[in-house]
């Protein structure tokens, strides 16, 4: 990710825009994000902040940057909560959590009106969420009860939630897990012969969870909170730079790219104080990579870009790609009466 930002900041500087990058790392850890986000607060030259990466980081972080008038423009914390803080230094890129389960409940509404549906969550506050936000749409648009269970991080014996799932009849198994315990169920519910349709929140066209969950993720389904990275002319070539430059795609690679596009036109338009960088980021309206861009008065993205992602061939590709290349009869990882319309 942080490759990314060098790339546009390389960009912008390109253009004229004198912009330089301080990089600082949270370990991923709470109370070191309040450390890095206290040392970034210290350094009067920091006039906005892009991550944190993860929503607990973040949300530790928010409310130092808050207090210090710096605004934060996260590429990928998903968490309701950090929009609903009243931060006015806090804006998110990326959908959050409700949307992006809201796409998967509709999906699997519209694949499967008629569909017994099971949620599955590794009870963080990542995962329970994401739960909890897709059986609420799933119930509201079927009428039909989703039957919610828990697992845990670092689990290995899923015979239980196995057994419940088998017992619900399940048609539809929603996951919010990382890829590591989704995958583990994904092998578990394979191996016990369950063919629901799986649909997780670990999307994008380089998660592990292809690679991790090996054929038993195949026909898996998969929500993405961040723009298809080759959904655009803009973000393919984007893509391409980072497969030359870089040798990968990160993860949230339009997100990142576009969050300094969002600073840089900030500083574009005149703004050089932290108070200035910050109203101009709330007025953006400007076209990213990934699409247009503009933030609601809590800081989140308005209709903030979800793609829906496949399993196919061991592969994470796009929905619509997936349906062209399947060949007829190719079901594999489906509901047995689950057919190929649109979503």
């Amino acid at each position: 990710m942080l490759r990314t930002v060098e790339l546009a900041v390389a960009d912008a500087r390109a253009s004229g825009l004198d912009i330089a990058i301080r990089a600082v790392d949270d370990k991923e850890d709470e109370n070191v994000s309040m450390e890095v986000a206290a040392a970034l607060v210290s350094d009067p030259t920091v006039v906005a902040v892009i991550g944190h990466k993860n929503s607990g980081p973040s949300g530790a972080a928010g409310p130092i940057y808050a207090e210090a008038g710096l605004a934060q423009v996260t590429q990928c914390s998903t968490d309701n909560a950090l929009s609903r803080a009243g931060w006015p230094t806090f804006f998110r890129m990326c959908a959050d959590n409700e949307r992006q389960a809201a796409v998967a409940a509709e999906f699997a509404h519209t694949r499967m009106p008629s569909a017994s549906a099971v949620a599955v969550h590794d009870g963080t506050d990542y995962g329970r969420p994401l739960v909890q936000a897709f059986a609420a749409r799933l119930e509201a648009l079927s009428g039909r009860p989703v039957t919610v269970l828990a697992m845990r991080v670092g689990q290995e014996d899923f015979s239980e939630i196995v057994e419940a799932i088998r017992d619900a009849r399940a048609d539809i198994v929603d996951f919010g897990a990382t890829e590591i315990e989704s995958s583990k169920l994904m092998r578990a519910l394979r191996v016990a012969g369950v063919r629901a349709q799986v649909i997780s929140s670990e999307g994008g066209p380089d998660n592990p969870i292809a690679r991790l969950a090996g054929p038993a993720g195949e026909g898996s389904i998969h929500t993405y909170a961040g723009a298809d990275p080759l959904g655009t002319p803009a973000s393919r070539e984007l893509v391409r730079r980072c497969l030359s430059e870089i040798g990968e795609t990160p993860s949230y690679v339009v997100e990142c790219y576009d969050a300094v596009s969002v600073i840089a036109a900030a500083l574009e338009k005149g703004a050089s104080t932290r108070a200035e960088v910050r109203e101009a980021i709330a007025s953006t309206d400007l076209q990213g990579l990934g699409g247009r861009i503009r933030f609601n008065a809590q800081g989140d993205r308005i209709e903030a870009p979800v793609s829906l992602w496949r399993v196919v061939d061991g592969r994470m590709v796009p929905l619509a790609e997936s349906r062209a290349r399947r060949s007829p009869g190719s079901g594999a990882g489906r509901a047995p009466d689950q057919a190929d319309g649109s979503p």
